[in-house]
């Protein structure tokens, strides 16, 4: 099992392809089984390195809270531990919280920058209905299979949920592999509250696309407007008919926005 020593924890990764290294950084409660929807199409053209975050599947914890600059530092670390130079980063959710950190503080360290579904934090942020966060947050505090359902309208669009309920199956199949329990999801539900870019934002200097759902309603459209305006030349993809899972709602066309925004780099 490949794992890297970063410090007191040791990441998992997996490592698919050749080509520009790809570094891709999931979100709360997911690790790197869940990029399936993404591995076999970038890994044609690029060297695509997923990882567990801290705490999650086969990675380790040190104990502790988790704050969005940790687990930035940590990405760093594999950097370091598979001598990656400029990579580009893909960061989805809280793993796009985890990338703008890293943008931010080591803007040397990368050479372009995808940031999905995700925001900006602190007061700023476009926040989601007092419903779905609630439902939500009873998923990280609880963690049973009965509150990772009732989420799941959180996550999915309701109408691919009733049209194409073997998208949200197949997740959740691949959740059970290594499930998150509320410990693990506390903690980096506490370091997602604690995030807070806006105002750095401009900072960022490698070239960025921020790519949304039409129809997320945890981390609302409004945020990728927002990150947009405030990265310096960022490209803003609004992908229709998915939501806060666009990636695996709607992949074909969600790889291909990627592909082609990395294209443009290579010019």
């Amino acid at each position: 099992m490949p794992e890297a020593n970063i410090g007191e924890i040791t990441l998992y990764y997996e490592i698919h392809g050749n080509g520009r290294p790809l570094v891709m950084i999931r979100g709360l409660g997911s690790n790197a089984d869940h990029w399936y929807s993404q591995v076999p199409t970038l890994s044609t053209r690029y060297r695509v390195i997923v990882f567990d975050n801290r705490g999650m599947a086969r990675s380790s914890d040190s104990g502790g809270p988790f704050t969005v600059r940790q687990m930035a530092d940590d990405t760093l670390g594999l950097l370091d531990a598979l001598e990656l130079d400029k990579p580009l980063i893909f960061g989805l959710s809280m793993g796009g919280m985890i990338a703008q950190e890293l943008a931010i503080n080591y803007p040397e360290r990368l050479s372009g920058l995808v940031l999905a579904c995700t925001h900006p934090g602190g007061p700023n942020q476009v926040r989601p209905t007092a419903e779905v966060e609630d439902l939500f947050k009873e998923m990280v505090y609880q963690a049973t299979p009965e509150a990772k359902r009732a989420a799941a309208p959180t996550l999915f669009d309701p109408k691919n949920l009733a049209e194409r309920p073997q998208v949200a199956a197949e997740y959740a199949e691949i959740s059970l592999r290594h499930p998150a329990g509320p410990d693990i999801l506390t903690k980096q539900w506490n370091a997602v509250l604690g995030h807070d870019t806006y105002d750095r934002l401009p900072q960022i200097k490698a070239p960025t696309m921020v790519l949304t759902g039409d129809a997320d309603r945890l981390i609302p459209p409004g945020n990728s407007e927002i990150l947009a305006q405030r990265i310096p030349g960022a490209k803003l993809v609004v992908v229709s008919g998915g939501g806060h899972q666009i990636l695996v709602e709607q992949p074909e066309a969600c790889n291909q926005a990627v592909l082609s925004f990395l294209a443009e780099l290579e010019d």
